[in-house]
């Protein structure tokens, strides 16, 4: 007897970085999860995912008479999975189609659109499941958890309740992603998902909406999935996990990965979500990776640094005292860590911006604070009607551009809704905080002037964020310099954000067609033009210094351990131990400068001078890492 099985599609489409696109993970989880369930085996057949964003109607003309097509929705493929619903439903009228995911809630603007069947709220798997069965007449509707269709009456809901799943059935491990690695020519990146839920609430994040108790995942289906992964060579791991290194059994995992490595060279890098509330195993942990030569960078957020702020958005940071030792373990240890900072969260104004910026680097976080602006997300707190009147929450609609990817002229826009007003922070200010931070990111983080601000603060007691603001006025009164043309740059771009047009991000055309956060590529027009940057903002500089032939001493190690393009192997003389000192500072145990004659080999021979490589390897690779300053110091006297 011959069964017409119904045919399956599920669509979470994301953009390219290069080469390398993520495995559709969320997508994936929902049909392994569902497929175990012999009833929907012996009804179904998976035909397969939708996960580049290609044409919408090359992609329905491939597609072999669809029964249900499902699509897994967040910012990055929102609209494009809305109008390839739209193809869909054209090309094939009878086909039923499901939307879920974190971009999806009760109000969804999909709701009566006409081409969204059947929504889901909340996690997917077991109510994906459940409507599959009553789709195909083993289940009752009722019993679709977290429901949301259509009826002549108008919209129906099913109860919301917490459909936390027992048992994670592993996509990998149950052969669901076997065909893309054989058959595309990509560098698939892989999620690992470890456990699933949030004990915080911060209002700012989609989790915080469904604080939930830690549900652990099998121990030995982590390894299986860690297994798999490398065995397909794959080269970079996500973890999922809202705050790695909390449990114990995490050192197990990173012991297992790493142990992967070592005997097949994969998976080659592993990144996660770290938990700021046990940081001892978090250094264990990155510490380990940082050996294997698998980090990715170390986690130590805190949003913003004012108590008010973290009062407004339900979310406490662990101590500065505690933040300054860690940042002194992984400085002395050669660990990369990142700190991140939101701009524009509710009671957050210029001062207490500039404020807890100030603190973070003089705490010793110099190489790497990661400035995002704030996104008003559909399913956070922060979302809500009355938590938007509380504070006088606006925002601006701006094209989303996700970094590091190269954009397609004719690929349909996603939407990002980016906090541009509160009632603490107007739009002038919002505006004002954005170029501090791109100041900070490019001339500081990223070691155009790092070594100039550090020696002032140490010596001279001038506050970073003077140092930085007074550079930003310095730009703004000289525009035909290189910082003046920057400056004037950015405000032109925040401007048009508040006039809903533009993005938040930049292509550099000179360094390739990705795109380019705004701080990167602030740095990367200064850098263009190495030599004009330091001769124009020379004047500006000398103004803090009495002692010119110490400045030109600093001035010339600053320009000597930057990566830049034009950077060769060479041998400097200096009339101070400038390395010494610094590595002083980094270590947060200072040590007076000493005045002495000394030579040194400044090696740079694996900075690219390719400016795409360059920009690639050093700015993009090097993002959460504090790769940009020269460590490769050989005394020769």
């Amino acid at each position: 007897m011959v069964i017409n099985l119904k045919n399956i599609y599920m669509s979470q489409p994301n953009s390219q970085y290069g080469n390398s696109i993520y495995f559709p993970y969320a997508a994936g989880s929902l049909i392994a999860y569902s497929f175990s369930d012999e009833r929907i085996k012996n009804a179904y057949d998976f035909k397969g995912f939708i996960y580049k964003k290609e044409d919408p109607e090359s992609v329905v003309s491939g597609m072999e008479s669809p029964f249900v097509v499902g699509f897994s929705c967040y910012i990055w493929n929102y609209e494009y999975n809305k109008a390839l619903a739209k193809a869909v439903k054209k090309a094939f009228p009878e086909c039923i189609t499901v939307f879920g995911g974190h971009q999806i809630s009760e109000d969804s603007d999909i709701s009566e659109s006409g081409f969204a069947d059947y929504i889901l709220t909340g996690e997917g798997e077991e109510s994906f499941r459940k409507l599959l069965l009553h789709l195909c007449g083993a289940e009752e509707i009722d019993n679709v958890p977290n429901l949301i269709y259509s009826t002549a009456d108008g919209l129906r809901k099913t109860p919301v309740t917490d459909s936390q799943i027992a048992d994670r059935v592993s996509p990998y491990v149950a052969g669901y992603f076997d065909s893309l690695v054989e058959n595309e020519n990509l560098a698939f990146s892989a999620i690992l998902e470890t456990n699933r839920g949030c004990p915080n609430k911060c209002a700012f994040c989609d989790w915080g909406n469904i604080k939930s108790r830690i549900k652990m995942y099998d121990i030995q289906t982590v390894r299986d999935e860690i297994d798999w992964m490398a065995k397909n060579k794959i080269e970079y791991c996500y973890c999922a996990d809202s705050n790695f290194g909390l449990f114990e059994r995490d050192l197990e995992i990173v012991d297992y990965l790493i142990k992967k490595h070592n005997e097949t060279g994969y998976p080659q890098k592993f990144q996660a979500t770290y938990s700021k509330n046990n940081p001892e195993t978090v250094f264990n942990i990155t510490r380990k990776l940082n050996k294997s030569g698998m980090s990715k960078g170390a986690t130590l957020s805190f949003q913003s640094m004012h108590q008010n702020v973290l009062d407004n958005i339900y979310r406490k940071n662990m101590p500065l005292s505690s933040f300054k030792k860690l940042m002194s373990l992984y400085n002395q240890n050669g660990i990369s860590a990142y700190s991140e900072i939101i701009i524009g969260l509710p009671g957050e104004t210029y001062e207490s911006f500039r404020d807890g910026i100030e603190q973070l680097l003089q705490a010793g976080q110099h190489m790497s604070i990661n400035f995002f602006n704030c996104e008003l997300l559909v399913n956070s707190i922060m979302n809500d009607p009355e938590y938007i009147k509380k504070h006088s929450i606006k925002y601006a609609l701006t094209e989303l551009h996700q970094y590091h990817i190269v954009p397609k002229p004719d690929e349909i826009a996603e939407i990002s809704r980016i906090v541009v007003s509160t009632s603490a922070m107007p739009e002038d200010m919002w505006i004002k905080c954005n170029i501090l931070s791109v100041f900070v990111r490019a001339f500081h983080n990223l070691g155009l002037l790092q070594a100039i601000a550090i020696y002032l603060f140490c010596e001279k007691g001038i506050l970073y964020t003077d140092f930085y603001s007074s550079l930003i006025e310095w730009s703004k009164a000289n525009p035909d310099t290189v910082c003046g043309r920057i400056y004037h740059w950015l405000k032109g771009k925040y401007e048009e954000v508040l006039l809903n047009k533009g993005s938040l991000t930049s292509v550099e055309p000179d360094f390739g067609s990705l795109t380019w956060p705004l701080d990167e590529a602030a740095f990367l027009r200064a850098v263009k033009q190495f030599n004009s940057f330091y001769d124009e903002i020379m004047p500006f500089i000398a103004s803090f210094f009495d002692d010119s032939e110490l400045f030109a001493d600093l001035l010339k190690y600053q320009r000597a351990v930057v990566k830049n393009p034009l950077h060769k192997p060479e041998v400097l003389d200096f009339g101070y131990d400038w390395f010494v000192y610094f590595e002083s500072v980094y270590s947060n145990k200072y040590s007076p400068l000493n005045r002495k004659n000394i030579r040194i080999r400044i090696d740079s021979s694996d900075i690219p001078t390719d400016l795409e490589e360059y920009a690639k390897k050093v700015i993009w690779f090097g993002r959460k890492g504090g790769q940009n300053i020269i460590t490769k110091i050989n005394y020769l006297n």
